[in-house]
């Protein structure tokens, strides 16, 4: 289920996010919650092995922000980010397989009058409930926020190290196939036998879609693009909803049906 919210300034002024976003709008995202569901998704999650899905997913702010002079933003900028955007209005899809999760988000969002923003008073403006397309087993996907995977690999000094793999590797769609099958157990409490899952870049460029975004002062290497999805409808569907790839609470890995042009 997908939900599509659009939020204003309370004191009709610019909405002001650094580049580097994310985390900023997850916070909204908790903060929005009902507080035992923020509970249990943010310390718990959905358990897989020694894994926790928190099995949710969000776009990037679909309005392009205007960027700033950052001599004028003293205050945001003393929250350690130089660069910022500002924007009208906000807006951003938001996802999750599992009804209750969405309609929590949802009817919470209509209950507050007002959220808090970076010390920004903001308010929902409108609300829209996203129709579900029709899962076919061969689809063109346009991510709506950046797609990551990684392995994490041990150095000869004993550190760990993260590795990105990009779409063009053969184990970037190994691994996002393991991903899916994970999350349809969690969604559908059943083993995903005989299911498969490949994607491939469609409209792609290594360099050109590259994103390398800050979360929390990580950087997370992730691939914007349209994919060519094919495999199993009821995996292409999991991921759809809870996202594709890993990172998926952090914005990363939500698309949409791509309709060409």
């Amino acid at each position: 289920m997908r939900l599509k919210l659009t939020y204003e300034s309370v004191e009709g002024q610019k909405i002001m996010l650094p580049v580097h976003y994310n985390h900023i709008i997850q916070a909204l995202i908790y903060t929005t919650f009902s507080p035992l569901l923020a509970e249990e998704i943010h310390d718990e999650g959905f358990k897989f092995g020694k894994r926790s899905f928190k099995m949710f997913t969000f776009s990037r702010v679909l309005e392009k922000g205007l960027r700033l002079n950052t001599k004028l933003l003293d205050t945001f900028v003393k929250n350690g980010d130089s660069k910022y955007l500002s924007f009208k209005t906000l807006t951003f899809y938001f996802s999750s397989p599992f009804d209750e999760i969405v309609t929590d988000l949802g009817g919470e969002s209509l209950k507050k009058l007002e959220f808090n923003l970076l010390g920004q008073k903001i308010s929902l403006s409108r609300l829209e409930i996203v129709v579900t397309p029709t899962f076919t087993e061969k689809m063109l996907i346009r991510m709506l926020s950046p797609v990551t995977i990684h392995s994490t690999l041990l150095k000869e000094d004993g550190k760990k190290m993260h590795y990105y793999f990009k779409p063009v590797e053969k184990d970037f769609s190994t691994l996002i196939e393991e991903n899916a099958k994970k999350k349809f157990v969690l969604i559908n409490k059943r083993l995903p036998d005989r299911m498969a899952l490949t994607i491939k870049p469609y409209k792609f460029s290594v360099k050109q879609n590259l994103c390398i975004i800050l979360f929390k002062g990580t950087p997370v290497e992730a691939y914007t693009g349209i994919y060519e999805l094919s495999g199993s409808r009821e995996l292409i569907a999991a991921t759809y909803e809870a996202g594709l790839g890993d990172r998926n609470p952090g914005g990363f890995g939500m698309w949409e049906v791509w309709k060409g042009g």
